[in-house]
């Protein structure tokens, strides 16, 4: 890890000018000879569909990369990595947050050969040192060679390896070796797993990667991108701890990207801020269509604890899938707090079932401690947490006493082990995976539990099909079995975590864009929502389509 920019250097300049000199004079973006070269905006995520966020701004030869994010579902593919981005034109990427869809393709860059420069804020650092670790049995790099020990064979689930990794007496000897070739995300369909030893492997090494060529960046203070003529200035939102706006300038160009922009429902983060430094362009994410029927996200989060509490004191078995970054430590801070009022027992069983979302909690609880020893003694402050936290997150306990980080259960029909009475927060936002599926297969037709679901459900998820409507469906199909559906089911928005449209509008209004890009939302869905923006903030909105070039020109001085 570094600070401020520091290694691209000259050698990146003459790269640059190297492939311009290839590419000739027909290259887009070029420029006459003493003129500055036009910026090209292309997009390879996000244009379209919600996730997979990646944009890419050509200047010249030189390529600048706003997050490298993974798809989700069938919004695209995360391999190969896009041909047209050659990766030895990149000369920085800027990471907004550590969510999937924004840095979950960086592995797949990094090992596509990009050493340069990666800017993110202190905060976003620690969670991806985190989060992409955990990510990686899953990541899609392609098809891989791998192997396992002939003497594992038929086992149900048999732990599988990597060429060229030595794991000294653990290593599986060449001739009992059984050779095949699949992707990470085949292992467990096809009966395999990543053996242990290869997991901490892969991690260690993008470890090293990240620590080598992450600059971490304060946020509000901008910072040059080695011989570019690129500034970059980090502007902090509270979609989750770090996040951030990306502001670019270059010459008389000023651009941002907005990354997601938090709601403000969370009482661990400051509110957003309203912009006043005007833009030219604007790229803009669409994920919220239309503005909450109900705004006082604050005032559903107190109902939250409420019917929490009175579903426990009742005896029920209540179960909270939730995304593991994040929104797991969001319930655990509102729980905590409902503890606290004595809304629930001091005592009260909460089991976190997910070994990344319990390495998280721990790495907010340190946050929240590093936090309070700041307003302590100032002069301790190395991160300034105060500009990336609430006071209310120097008051929270994300370990409280009753607080498992276990679901194991000694019971044939009750593996995760939770109990009426007991809380459990689930891997899987949407239940389709993980905890949260396990949880639908052995609960969904207990009476006695409750499924309070946190979080956005996509129509065809397991938990869209328990929340559409005014009542949840008799029964539900979960894969190749069906369970009738007896526990309750409950939603909350409490949880939000973007902006919508009304909250856009008073943060970028005094920003007067002279054109917008609607990026990160549903294709047509979309129209309507430019509408509205060309309407109330007077200027061009496109949506943009993948893949295509923008030239972001400005208008000729009067």
């Amino acid at each position: 890890m570094q600070t401020g920019w520091c290694f691209l250097g000259r050698c990146g300049f003459w790269l640059a000018v190297l492939v311009l000199m290839v590419a000739g004079p027909g290259a887009a973006g070029a420029a006459d000879a003493g003129e500055e070269p036009t910026p090209v905006y292309r997009g390879y995520g996000g244009q379209g569909v919600v996730s997979g966020s990646l944009h890419v701004l050509e200047i010249g030869a030189a390529l600048f990369l706003i997050d490298v994010g993974t798809f989700f579902g069938g919004d695209g593919d995360n391999y190969p990595w896009p041909e047209e981005v050659a990766v030895e034109a990149v000369q920085a990427v800027f990471i907004s947050h550590a969510h999937a869809d924004h840095l979950g393709r960086l592995p797949l860059l990094l090992r596509e050969g990009y050493r340069g420069p990666i800017y993110m804020t202190g905060i976003t650092y620690e969670l991806a040192r985190q989060t992409l670790p955990d990510n990686l049995a899953f990541a899609d790099l392609g098809p891989e060679r791998f192997y396992y020990s002939r003497h594992n064979a038929g086992r149900s689930r048999i732990p599988v390896y990597l060429e060229g990794y030595d794991f000294g007496h653990r290593t599986v000897q060449p001739d009992n070796r059984v050779y095949f070739t699949a992707r990470r995300g085949e292992l467990s369909a096809k009966g395999y797993y990543l053996a242990r030893p290869q997991r901490d492997k892969l991690a260690a090494k993008l470890k090293q990667r990240l620590d080598r060529q992450v600059v971490v960046v304060d946020p509000g203070r901008p910072v040059m991108v080695a011989d570019s003529g690129l500034q970059a200035e980090f502007l902090l939102t509270p979609h989750i701890p770090g996040s951030a706006m990306v502001r670019l300038t270059y010459g008389d160009y000023r651009i941002l990207f907005s990354g997601d922009v938090g709601a403000g429902s969370s009482p661990m983060l400051p509110p957003n801020p309203v912009l006043t430094t005007e833009v030219d362009f604007l790229f803009l994410e669409g994920t919220m269509l239309y503005d909450r029927a109900d705004a006082d996200l604050a005032r559903q989060r107190q109902q939250f604890r409420r019917e929490v509490a009175a579903m426990i004191n009742a005896g029920k078995r209540v179960v909270i899938p939730a995304a593991v970054l994040d929104r797991s430590q969001q319930v655990m801070f509102e729980l905590s707090r409902a503890i606290d009022q004595g809304k629930l027992p001091p005592h009260q069983v909460i089991r976190v079932c997910s070994p990344a979302a319990n390495r998280l909690l721990r790495l907010y609880d340190d946050f929240a401690r590093r936090y309070r020893l700041e307003l302590a003694d100032p002069a301790t402050g190395r991160q300034n947490y105060g500009r990336y936290f609430a006071p209310a997150l120097a008051r929270a306990d994300f370990l409280p006493p009753g607080y498992k980080d276990e679901c194991v259960g000694h019971e044939p029909d009750n593996p995760l082990g939770l109990q009426p009475g007991e809380i459990g927060i689930m891997a899987s936002s949407m239940a389709d995976y993980s905890a949260a599926r396990q949880a639908l297969l052995d609960y969904l037709e207990d009476p006695d539990t409750v499924f309070y679901f946190v979080g956005y459900q996509a129509p065809n998820s397991l938990g869209g099909h328990l929340t559409a409507g005014d009542r949840p469906p008799e029964s539900l199909a979960i894969g190749a079995q069906r369970r009738l559906v007896r526990a309750a089911i409950h939603q909350t928005g409490a949880f939000a975590g973007h902006a919508d449209p009304a909250a856009m509008l008073t943060i970028f209004a005094e920003t007067a864009p002279q054109k917008v890009f609607l990026v990160h939302l549903e294709g047509e869905k979309g129209r309507h929502l430019a509408q509205r923006y060309r309407r109330e903030l007077q200027t061009r909105v496109l949506l943009p389509e993948p893949q295509k070039r923008y030239r972001l020109v400005l208008p000729a001085a009067p």
